[in-house]
């Protein structure tokens, strides 16, 4: 298992549960009332988005975001 940085984790998800839905970036930019380059924005791995935002987007698509820790 590689462990990633939470906002990381939780981009990858959101690009996951895309392709799992079939969506692209200008239809989830439509439910979330939002433009499609803030979407590429919240998939860029190198822009620092809100976590806020990319649980916003995940619940657009029916996930939750769920965050755990464990001992190192």
């Amino acid at each position: 298992m590689i462990a990633l940085p939470a906002l990381v984790a939780a981009k990858v998800a959101l690009y996951c549960a895309m392709r799992a839905d079939r969506i692209g970036n200008t239809a989830l930019a439509a439910r979330l009332g939002i433009s499609e380059g803030a979407v590429r924005r919240l998939l860029d791995l190198d822009h620092r988005s809100h976590i806020g935002q990319i649980e916003k987007a995940l619940q657009a698509l029916g996930v939750q975001l769920t965050i755990t820790t464990q001992a190192a």
